[in-house]
């Protein structure tokens, strides 16, 4: 039936065979092309991001590193203290392991794990739809996913095309894969008895290492299963399914308690920091800037609001802006992160209309072009469809253009390929990986907080960082007086920050600090070593 005729008659109704018989359920080839191929982009371009200097990758390297180590006392991975992390989450432990069992290091490890964590997005988001009965629609929804985006988030759950390969390293990637797959188990458990115990079983187990995992995330994923409840179609599935749900939280909650890497309890409680751990630029940038193109779309799916993913997609959108407003009103870090996770219901919601509409299909497009001219309202169906296929390219451009220009992504490959520019590889993590060949595991080493975040993957341990840590006091402090060493402080001032953080190293990196900084705090009689713009000086040694 061609969208011309499907515009006069009603292009939604249920009854209409968009697939062949047979076909409904069954995801398409070309989603699995799609998702082989987000893969090996991933796979090609994330060995890449040690060229993104403020990644969080680095404190996840640094935590599986600590763990590769010395698996059951690790110490804290950032500070030269005992305290605990949250970082020795099920995903670190397991990586550990895998570096201790191999000899592979944390930084192939977790390459490795970003190609894993996209392939189970994959297969999260083929499970999610088939438990929906909405397979066949699944390539339209996973090219919605990576495209949709009102501008590169660059922030942990953004599945974003450009920050896949930096993203997908992280626990949180993995957490939000783990969350989709609970999802479908849990939907299939309302729809068929069977399985039931062994279903809630395994859902137990997701959602208890996405929690531990990434709290964020899990914590999100738990909200999900109410909105998988809440759109069951009797009053008494309703009920059954909303008990199932708090049974899995209480589960969920009870084991979390027994994880011997850190406490869970504490990290739920935890209160301190509160002005770093809240981010209002990220609340408004997510609901006006990167959810809003995916938000607006979502309405073309509305008139299929009697389709289970689409109730499913609206109810659960509306929840997560409902809580960034609401994290914004109330300075509420907690809930403060959901809307970037929570834009899978808005994608849901348009990759299933892009599927209906056909829209990827281009023997369709002379048609549709053909009845945008029509008489109203016979051009709207065309014209919502043109407008989406505008906006998937408005969002897909500057994404392609970050993929080609940016030295963690693509950029190295091009430059090579086409002999053209330059890669613009940055050679502080070698460098530094040199520079710090003297140092202990443990020593402490202090540098501006650029350099600071990177050294503990290597060897060392930092006076402060960019990213706080739970359960680690003054962290605010540690910043300031880092900062007031480079810059404002005297020399009196200096040599009591170097004995109250027990500083046994100075790294002075001249592009970081300046040439005015970096030639008032160099001791030629200190120096230890230098490696291209790095020297390495003792803190002991006047």
């Amino acid at each position: 039936m061609s969208v011309a005729t499907r515009i006069e008659e009603n292009p939604y109704d249920q009854t209409e065979a968009q697939t062949p018989p047979g076909s409904k359920n069954r995801a398409p080839l070309w989603f699995w092309m799609i998702g082989l191929l987000l893969a090996a982009y991933v796979a090609i371009c994330t060995g890449q991001r040690q060229n993104n200097l403020g990644a969080d990758a680095w404190e996840h390297h640094r935590a599986v590193l600590a763990l590769t180590r010395h698996l059951w006392r690790p110490g804290n991975p950032t500070y030269a203290s005992d305290l605990p992390s949250v970082r020795y989450s099920p995903y670190t432990v397991f990586w550990a392991v895998v570096c201790r069992t191999t000899g592979i290091n944390p930084y192939t490890a977790l390459s490795v794990a970003a190609v894993a964590n996209t392939i189970l997005l994959v297969l999260g988001v083929w499970l999610l739809l088939g438990a929906f009965g909405e397979a066949a629609a699944a390539g339209a929804v996973l090219v919605v996913m990576v495209i949709l985006y009102g501008g590169v988030p660059g922030w942990a759950n953004s599945y974003a095309l450009a920050d896949l390969p930096w993203q997908q390293v992280n626990p949180s990637a993995f957490s939000f894969a783990l969350v989709l797959i609970a999802w479908a188990l849990f939907r299939r458990i309302g729809a068929s008895p069977n399985n039931r115990v062994l279903s809630f079983a395994a859902i137990v187990i997701l959602m208890t290492t996405a929690m531990l995992d990434h709290g964020m995330t899990g914590a999100f994923g738990m909200v999900g299963l109410f909105v998988l409840a809440v759109i069951m179609p009797t009053h008494s599935a309703r009920l059954g399914m909303l008990a199932m749900a708090a049974a899995i939280g209480i589960a969920v909650g009870a084991i979390c308690l027994c994880w011997p890497w850190y406490s869970f309890w504490k990290a739920v409680r935890w209160n301190q920091d509160s002005d770093f751990w809240f981010n209002s630029k990220f609340i408004t940038w997510a609901l006006t800037q990167w959810a809003f193109p995916a938000a607006v779309c979502a309405l073309f799916a509305l008139p299929l609001i009697r389709r289970p993913i689409i109730r499913f997609g609206a109810l659960g959108g509306s929840l997560m802006i409902g809580a960034g407003i609401a994290a914004y009103l109330r300075h509420s870090a907690t809930i403060a992160r959901f809307p970037l996770p929570g834009m899978i219901y808005p994608h849901l919601m348009v990759g299933v209309f892009a599927f209906e509409s056909r829209l990827f299909r281009p023997q369709t497009w002379p048609t549709r072009l053909k009845a945008m001219f029509r008489p109203i309202p016979l051009a709207s169906q065309a014209i919502l469809e043109v407008t989406l296929a505008v906006v998937l390219l408005r969002c897909a451009a500057p994404q392609a253009i970050l993929i080609a220009t940016q030295p963690w992504l693509a950029r190295p490959y091009l430059v090579a390929l086409l002999h053209r520019g330059e890669d613009r590889q940055s050679r502080l993590p070698p460098d530094l990986a040199r520079l710090l060949q003297p140092v202990q595991e443990h020593d402490v080493v202090l540098s501006d907080l650029q350099t600071s975040w990177l050294v503990p993957s290597t060897n060392g341990r930092i006076v402060a960082a960019m990213h706080y840590e739970l359960f680690v006091p003054d962290q605010k402090q540690r910043v300031q007086d880092a900062t007031d060493f480079f810059t404002t402080a005297s020399g009196q001032r200096r040599e009591q920050i170097i004995r109250q953080y027990g500083i046994r190293w100075i790294v002075l990196n001249r592009q970081m600090i300046g040439a005015p900084a970096f030639n008032a705090l160099l001791r030629p009689n200190a120096v230890v070593e230098e490696v291209g713009g790095l020297v390495l000086m003792d803190a002991t040694r006047r």
